[in-house]
C-alpha cells in the first residue's frame, strides 16, 4: 500500500466558482462550485495537510465609493459581489474546520498581477 503525499489546498473564494489550487504529487488548478469544494474536503480529508483561503474580509477597510470611473449603481454592485465572495470564503473556512482540517486565512495582497507577470 502506497502512502500518498499530503495535499495543500489554496482557495480564492467566489460565489459561483472558486479558484482552487491543489498541491500534492502534482499541482492542479480548478474552478469549483461551493458544493464541489466541500466534496473535495470530504473525499480527501485524510490527505489534506492544510487549506489556505484568501480572506478579504480580514482587511480593515474596503470602500467602493462612487468615483469618476463608475456610477453609484456600479459601486453598489461591486460591493455586493465582494460581500458574497467574502461570505463564501467564511463558509468554506467553517466547513473545512468542521471536518477537522487545518485552515490558514491569508489577507489578499494589495496588488494584482496580470498574466504576463504571473507567468514569469
Amino acid at each position: 500500500m502506497s502512502v500518498s503525499k499530503p495535499l495543500i489546498i489554496g482557495i480564492d473564494p467566489d460565489l459561483e466558482k472558486s479558484g482552487v489550487a491543489i498541491l500534492g504529487q502534482s499541482f492542479e488548478l480548478k474552478n469549483l462550485t461551493f458544493a464541489e469544494t466541500v466534496e473535495l474536503f470530504r473525499s480527501h480529508q485524510d490527505q489534506i495537510k492544510k487549506v489556505v483561503i484568501e480572506a478579504g474580509w480580514q482587511n480593515k477597510k474596503a470602500n467602493f465609493r462612487t468615483s469618476g470611473n463608475h456610477s453609484r449603481q456600479v459601486s453598489e454592485q461591486i460591493s455586493r459581489r465582494v460581500g458574497l465572495n467574502h461570505a463564501t470564503g467564511i463558509l468554506l473556512s467553517e466547513m473545512a474546520e468542521s471536518l477537522g482540517l487545518a485552515v490558514v486565512l491569508v489577507r489578499p495582497t494589495k496588488t494584482k498581477k496580470n498574466s504576463e507577470e504571473f507567468n514569469r
